[in-house]
């Protein structure tokens, strides 16, 4: 307890979405306002909308969740992405962990992987946040975390920057397996954010490729006031 109240001193406890001190020892990440107001994402949300009815591709994910909709926690990413909050990483993995332990997605899997950062934004930020919010994931789950699992070979442009069908081109081919077998198994993809899809199908589709049975993803949020969309990202 003691060493709970100092940490809590050097580390000020906040609210992962908004950022508002929550208070000491209380292990509270979400502060009672941004609990009451909430956005979940729906149980039947498509997430191979866009992939399907816009650019008409074939869709390699098996299925997939995400806990939070994008503007609900889109300052708190940014903040994970581009302001140096690694922390924050850790504590969407416990979310993540906590909203979908009994959906199935854990005890299925054999190994979780994470969308591989460009070397140059790797750079930038100083930190791989997709691998460490994956990682973290996989400990909570004890679940096996391949961390070179996929491999980039092309440095993309931000998929932010970019319209629907050019996201689409962007990650074309842009991935590849690592030194991993695959075959015959069960993987989670792990992100912080679903949007059209394009990324993460394509991932999918090098894991399929190489033997993998069945392929999901998990995220912390995914985008979009509609089905698949990628608005406000």
């Amino acid at each position: 307890m003691v060493i709970d109240y100092i940490m809590d001193f050097v580390f000020p406890p906040r609210c992962i979405i908004c950022g508002k001190l929550t208070g000491y020892c209380l292990n509270i990440k979400i502060c009672h306002k941004c609990a009451e107001n909430a956005e979940y994402v729906e149980d039947d949300w498509d997430y191979a909308y866009t992939l399907k009815n816009k650019l008409g591709q074939k869709v390699y994910f098996d299925g997939g969740k995400a806990v939070f909709k994008y503007k609900f926690v889109k300052k708190s990413i940014e903040r994970f992405k581009y302001f140096g909050a690694r922390s924050l990483g850790k504590e969407y993995a416990e979310i993540m962990y906590e909203y979908f332990a009994g959906s199935g997605f854990f005890e299925k899997a054999d190994c979780i992987v994470s969308v591989p950062v460009n070397k140059h934004r790797l750079k930038t930020r100083g930190y791989d946040q997709a691998g460490y919010l994956a990682g973290n994931l996989a400990n909570i789950a004890n679940i096996e975390f391949v961390s070179d699992g996929i491999l980039r070979h092309k440095n993309t442009v931000p998929q932010n920057s970019l319209g629907v069908n050019e996201r689409f081109e962007n990650v074309k081919n842009a991935f590849s397996v690592g030194n991993y077998n695959f075959k015959g198994k069960n993987v989670i993809i792990a992100d912080d954010i679903f949007t059209t899809g394009a990324t993460i199908n394509e991932c999918a589709k090098v894991l399929k490729i190489s033997g993998a049975e069945n392929v999901c993803f998990l995220t912390f949020a995914a985008a979009g006031e509609s089905l698949g969309s990628d608005e406000n990202v």
